[in-house]
């Protein structure tokens, strides 16, 4: 990016580059000879007095500097403790200016690794603490495949479960992901910056739990998305046959006024009081009430909002059972797991994260108690950073060791 504008009002403007400049290699710190470094830092003390530009003077001159080096360059000219750093230190000091003033931008393709970090980065309580490797046991767990109906709940990740669980079906996928949650819309941010095509989109069938739930025992409305598609198609038929009609009734000439005038009142048989008065066929009054009526049908099915056939799509699915089950929720997931359990196939897997461990290690000794489940697992998602430096290769200062708790096993009959 290059800065253009006033102090007050900077403008950038976006240059295509092949590579991104090396801040060494832009000031000439090797070539000037200013590469010089101390032997340790034991005499170096931040005292506020080792740079001599104000921060005034820093200001203007990030507001008149067209290139970022000539400001880095200018603040190690007038550092009094640059050269007394070590190489390191220089090293850090350099890096840290480089994220500071070198304004690069990357366009990168979105995917699920870069998303995942994205989200955690910003505000890992949005996605309960998920990480990139508790999400990569969560899609191994589950036995996640392109074939198979997958039934999530998700209730407070942003859609990450989501858009890992469809990202990993693929968008050739035979089988859908039914995704429930607990409010009036589902979460979908990450599910969006996925950047899915609408296809693949659709493999995604997010319903309330409570709804698809009391359509799945009680059966709320009988009508089938299939049934629901005929009537509009049939409407859409009849629209384009009324509209063939018109366009031949307009073919039809019109009688003048002149020929009305000089019909007159016959004698004999009919009457000298009877007028010349066109027959209508009743098969066309007939034929007007029966597409009024379908009219009527079709208006019905169209009221009806999306979520309303995502339901009917997704109790069928439920009826006929899924191969996987995945619960990340911010409530006790032991009742939400009890209620969602009757709708696996035997001998499928089933996967349970919560943030902290005591709910889920109620949830494994009721589940221990029960006969229809096996291989139970409750394990600690732990994870370390190394920073990879010569010389410097140690754990990073600055983690979160813990990413939450997973209960996996598997359903019998």
């Amino acid at each position: 990016m290059i800065c253009r504008g006033t102090k007050r009002r900077k403008e950038f403007d976006l240059e295509l580059t092949e590579e991104a400049a090396n801040l060494i290699e832009e000031i000439g710190l090797k070539a000037s000879g200013a590469s010089m470094s101390g032997a340790d830092n034991r005499n170096i003390y931040d005292d506020g007095q080792s740079q001599k530009l104000s921060a005034t003077e820093i200001s203007d001159l990030k507001s008149d500097s067209t290139r970022a080096s000539d400001i880095v360059e200018t603040l190690i000219t007038n550092s009094n403790t640059f050269h007394n750093k070590t190489e390191f230190s220089q090293e850090k000091y350099l890096k840290k200016k480089e994220k500071k003033y070198f304004e690069y931008i990357q366009i990168l393709r979105p995917n699920l690794r870069i998303i995942t970090e994205i989200l955690y980065k910003l505000d890992p309580s949005k996605v309960q603490g998920i990480r990139i490797d508790t999400l990569s046991q969560i899609i191994t767990l589950s036995n996640i495949s392109s074939e198979g109906n997958h039934l999530l709940y998700d209730s407070g990740s942003n859609g990450l479960l989501a858009a890992a669980l469809l990202s990993t079906m693929g968008s050739e996928a035979t089988g859908k992901l039914i995704q429930m949650h607990p409010g009036n819309m589902s979460q979908k941010q990450a599910l969006l910056a996925m950047n899915f095509d609408p296809d693949h989109l659709k493999k995604c069938l997010s319903v309330n739990v409570y709804s698809v739930l009391r359509q799945v025992y009680q059966g709320c409305d009988t009508h089938t998305q299939q049934e629901c598609e005929a009537v509009l198609e049939s409407e859409s038929n009849l629209k384009r046959k009324a509209s063939e009609c018109i366009k031949h009734l307009s073919k039809i000439p019109k009688i003048d006024e002149s020929q009305i005038i000089d019909c007159e009142i016959k004698d004999g048989d009919h009457g000298a009081n009877e007028m010349l008065v066109p027959k209508i066929d009743e098969s066309q009054i007939i034929g007007s009430e029966i597409k009024d009526g379908d009219t009527d049908a079709s208006d019905m099915f169209r009221k009806k909002p999306k979520w309303h056939f995502d339901n009917i799509a997704a109790s069928e699915i439920l009826t006929n059972k899924v191969d996987s089950l995945v619960i990340v929720s911010k409530e006790d997931p032991q009742n939400i797991f009890l209620e969602l359990v009757p709708f696996v196939k035997p001998g499928r897997p089933f996967v349970i994260y919560y943030s902290v461990a005591e709910p889920l290690q109620s949830l494994y000794m009721t589940l221990k108690s029960m006969s229809n489940m096996a291989a139970l697992r409750l394990t600690c998602n732990w994870l370390r950073n190394y920073q990879i430096l010569p010389e410097r290769t140690h754990p990073e200062v600055m983690m979160n060791g813990s990413s939450g708790f997973l209960l996996t096993g598997y359903v019998l009959k």
